[in-house]
């Protein structure tokens, strides 16, 4: 791992910290050197001397002394600790083993890292009244490689102690340093290092574990207990972020600080004697592990090239499946954390060079999303997704069938107590005469109002179906516009099947649709000429997956009416916390909140929210939602009201323990690597896997990875029944694959519950919520929110469930509570802008926060927006690529998909008359029966012939194609940043 922190003290003692040694004495193995591009320049070599780092460490280099010149002197900042440090089986075997090798590995895979780190060096500097950053790719380390953790356990590691100086070419004068660059490149460095030490391994003829999702991995064989037990201090920084609920690298930092024990003096020779000690309960499974090794023998250990091809793609397509646009860095990190020891970056760099010169790969040049973007990519297969969007918006135009007429809409506008903006709205909405149009409008707006009074408004025979990414949100909508829902992901399942340019969709918190998602439901709209209405947000929580589409579109010539006032927010601080919020103006809106609550941990935190609800009369308590920001806090949330309400007796004492399946995050990339799967993961399918003999909604427990005669690794799966299935995760679509993690709650009557999976078997959307209102061992009587309905549940065979107390703000948002209550820690990821402000408006009346600093917190938000990136913005190509000029420049290609869609709808309605014609007419006999099959089969084959000439013609390069290619890879062509 590699642990970035920026040195405090003065430079004398850092200096002794480093070359004298802190909480043991150092030995002879223990190694100092001087490295980077400037040590050379400077003649520095060989070890390390303590007042040289010492005058370096102060910014005195030459002639030149480095700092900003106050009042009081000269203010210089000595520099960073970038630490790297081994797995401990690793530390394991090369310390308390005494294998030499393994050091000098640790010291060469040390060298990798630092040389991709040095590139990413810059200084930065003002021009034309702007700053600039400019990258040198020289920098000046002092490198200390030590043994002993502070609980004195084997703990090999290197400090880079990187001074704050650079320059622009050898000779030129030093300049303070900039690390931002340096500093979103760790994981990438970090990665590097682990991938370039286990490849060492392997060649040295010891076999690895690692895990594909985090990149981290130890030797096999060696012990898990005796790891755990050599980790003292791992353990009780582990043991501190668990109990406060801290997650990440830097909440786990803040354990490392609070668990630091006092330091204790001691020997080399005396660690080893310990250690010695130590490892005698475990002494034949090392010697084992050894004697393998020397079996298999030192040799060069090839790198597959089909392995290297697989490990680029893999990192470029997992990470376009967030974000549209990635830094490089992420890249090549999460490439080499799918086959650490089997890929080096050596090995990977060259294919991602190729995937740009060949511009698969294309160099971004203006800023997208909140995220330092260092050298940033996006795809070409990102770029053509985003401008899919500009052809459909420019098919739609003309394109859509007025939902109603001004004169049925005259009436309901002097009835609905509508505002101006809502009227506007309303109108543009009912009398467009495009296909897709939207509504934006801020939360709380009375986006549901308008679809009720469109429905009303509606001519005779427009059929209007609410849609949402979530079944929550689609059914919120449905039941205030009265009118029926389905999720975005049941309209991509059927296709679109059924729907004609008499349906009307009506798109809900569409800023949470992905490119993918959007292009699909655009797409739909197209082939049955439906009506797309996206109602939505931009800066409420956006998508999960890539891309910012309905801003995007917004972007591109999406005709969109807006509306600017709230309507859910019934008080003046309320209005006031909501408008500042969305401004930005993060510190006056917290000012007005009803109140915020900061100092202490997480744990404390949460502790005191839940003090604060169980203080509230039932009444209230129901109406006050507790929000939170990720499963971890969520978790701890609901942990406390339980114990507190069983006190209360509210819930029963008596407890039964039963299983819970939560969902294991798998992306779809990673669903479809054997690698990927562990045992103890459950699997579930959204359809039969017919191949591989699954079943639609059965559960599949994960048993092992196996490889197959010719090498493939496969999944091996038990069923119900414990019958074992080798499956090829290949094979099946990734969509149709829920992947889960086996753990345990316990339950009582009177427990909250929330529903975690859409069950058609049992009417049940995803992130409902009900009460146990009995409990019969496994079987529970619940009483659903929604529509009060009481329902008895076998928990054995439906187990998606969890407790329902407290709600992630993704979940909640389209919902509306009186209060709400927010946990808010500042080292979660999850706090930006946009959860912050979709947070606090959900409540009509007020808002109570906990959080550890509040000055931290608000710059946490004013830093991280959560704004997804685009393809197209990161390119420079908004304007470019505007639907007005994609339709100028492609008319004669437009006019050609008017008319195939217009021949498309045409068939479509043939084939539905068809169809009732058949459910009206009585038995027919065989010949009729007969008949109908040969007609069948007929449209089956004319529709088969259609896709093959369909799919010739899209496979056959288009002048129009090649223009835009070109173009791109024009304007994208050296422009790293």
């Amino acid at each position: 791992m590699m642990h970035p922190r920026r040195l405090k003290g003065s430079p004398g003692n850092i200096a002794r910290y480093y070359t004298v040694g802190d909480y043991y004495t150092k030995g002879d193995a223990e190694t100092s050197s001087w490295g980077g591009a400037l040590a050379g320049e400077l003649g520095l070599h060989g070890e390390v001397d303590s007042a040289q780092l010492n005058a370096l460490l102060s910014g005195a280099v030459d002639d030149q002394q480095l700092g900003r010149r106050r009042a009081d002197g000269i203010d210089h900042h000595p520099g960073w600790d970038f630490a790297i440090s081994a797995p401990k089986s690793v530390s394991i075997m090369a310390l308390a083993l005494r294998d030499e090798r393994m050091v000098a590995a640790h010291e060469k895979a040390v060298d990798a890292a630092l040389s991709y780190l040095e590139e990413h060096a810059q200084l930065r500097r003002r021009e034309e009244g702007k700053i600039v950053h400019e990258t040198t790719g020289r920098l000046l380390w002092a490198r200390f490689t030590e043994h002993a953790s502070r609980e004195l356990d084997p703990h090999l590691h290197t400090h880079i102690v990187i001074l704050n100086m650079t320059n622009r070419d050898p000779g030129n004068p030093m300049a303070s340093l900039e690390t931002r660059a340096m500093y979103a490149e760790q994981m990438a460095s970090g990665q590097i290092y682990r991938n370039a030490l286990a490849h060492h391994l392997r060649e040295y003829g010891f076999e690895i574990d690692f895990d594909p999702r985090r990149g981290l991995f130890e030797i096999r064989g060696v012990p898990k207990a005796l790891i755990k037990e050599m980790s003292q201090r791992a353990e009780q920084i582990n043991a501190h972020a668990a109990e406060h609920g801290l997650s990440g690298q830097a909440a786990r930092r803040q354990s490392f600080y609070e668990t630091r024990g006092p330091k204790v003096k001691v020997g080399l020779d005396e660690l080893h004697d310990r250690w010695d000690a130590r490892l005698i309960p475990y002494e034949p499974k090392l010697v084992a592990v050894l004697a393998q090794a020397m079996e298999a023998g030192e040799r060069p250990v090839p790198v597959e090239p089909a392995d290297a091809a697989r490990a680029a793609l893999f990192g470029i397509r997992q990470s376009e499946g967030r974000e549209a646009v990635n830094p490089l860095g992420r890249v090549i990190a999460v490439g080499l954390a799918s086959h650490v020891g089997e890929v080096r970056f050596e090995d990977l760099r060259p294919l991602l060079i190729d995937h740009e010169s060949r511009r698969k790969l294309l160099a971004t040049r203006g800023e997208t999303g909140d995220a330092i973007l260092t050298r940033g990519r996006t795809s070409r297969r990102t770029v053509r997704l985003e401008q899919a969007l500009t052809q459909h918006l420019a098919l739609s135009l003309g394109d859509g069938r007025e939902v109603a007429s001004a004169d049925r809409l005259l009436p309901v506008l002097e009835r609905a107590g509508l505002s101006p903006a809502q009227e506007q709205a309303l109108v543009h909405m009912a009398l467009s005469g495009d296909r897709i149009t939207a509504v934006r409008g801020v939360a709380g707006a009375g986006k549901s109002m308008l679809v009720r009074s469109l429905k009303d408004a509606a001519h005779p025979g427009m059929v209007l179906t609410a849609l949402a990414p979530t079944s929550s949100a689609a059914a919120e909508l449905g039941d205030r516009a009265e009118i029926a829902s389905r999720t975005v992901a049941s309209l991509l399942a059927s296709g679109g099947h059924g729907l004609s340019s008499k349906d009307v969709l009506i798109l809900d918190e569409a800023g949470q649709l992905g490119n993918r998602q959007a292009l699909r439901v655009l797409e739909i709209s197209r082939m049955t000429g439906a009506r797309l209405i996206l109602l939505g947000d931009n800066r409420q929580t956006g998508a999960i997956e890539q891309g910012k589409a309905f801003w995007l579109m917004q972007k591109l010539g999406l005709a969109t009416a807006e509306l600017v006032e709230s309507r859910r927010q019934e008080t003046r601080a309320m209005k006031l916390a909501v408008t500042q919020a969305r401004a930005g103006d993060y510190a006056g809106s917290l000012g007005h909140l009803d109140k915020v609550v900061s100092g202490g941990d997480a744990e404390e935190l949460a502790k005191g929210l839940v003090r604060e609800w169980t203080r509230l009369k039932p009444q209230s308590r129901a109406t006050t939602n507790i929000l939170v920001l990720e499963n971890a806090t969520r978790l701890i949330v609901n942990s406390q009201i339980r114990e507190t309400l069983q006190r209360e007796g509210v819930v029963a004492a008596e407890d039964t323990r039963l299983g819970v399946l939560t969902p294991a995050g798998l992306s779809d990339q990673e669903k479809q690597m054997a690698r990927f799967y562990s045992g103890g993961q459950v699997l579930k399918f959204n359809r039969d896997q017919v191949g591989a003999g699954l079943a639609r909604d059965g559960e599949y427990r994960v048993v092992s990875v196996v490889r197959d005669a010719k090498g493939r690794q496969l999944v091996r799966l038990a069923d119900e029944q414990g019958r074992i299935h080798n499956w090829d995760p290949r094979t099946s679509n990734a969509a149709q694959v829920n992947v889960f993690l086996s753990e345990h709650r316990n339950l009582a009557a009177g427990d909250r519950i929330q529903w975690r999976l859409a069950t058609k078997e049992l009417d049940l959307k995803n992130a409902e919520r009900g009460t146990v209102e009995r409990l019969d061992g496994i079987m529970a009587t619940v009483r659903w929110d929604r529509g009060d309905r009481v329902q008895q549940i076998d928990l054995g065979r439906h187990s998606t469930w969890d407790h329902g107390y407290a709600e992630t703000v993704y979940s909640a948002q389209s919902k509306t509570y009186d209060r709400v209550y927010v946990l808010a820690p500042v080292a979660s990821p999850l706090v930006n802008g946009q959860n912050f402000y979709t947070a606090i408006t959900r409540a009509r009346y007020g808002v109570k926060l906990w959080t550890e600093d509040t000055r931290k917190l608000v710059a946490k938000l004013e830093e991280r927006s959560g704004e997804k990136t685009s393809a197209l913005e990161g390119l420079g190509r908004l304007e470019r690529d505007h639907s007005r000029r994609f339709a100028a420049r492609n008319e004669a290609r437009l006019k050609g998909l008017r008319l195939e869609q217009v021949e498309e709808r045409r068939k479509e309605e043939g084939r539905a008359l068809a169809r009732k014609l058949d459910q009206r007419e009585p038995d027919r006999g065989i010949a009729g029966r007969l008949a109908g099959n040969a007609r069948s089969l007929f449209e089956t084959l004319d529709r088969h012939l259609q896709a093959l000439a369909a799919n010739r013609q899209a496979r056959a390069p288009k002048a129009e194609d090649r223009a835009t290619d070109r173009n791109i890879e024009e304007r994208s062509h050296g422009h790293d940043r």
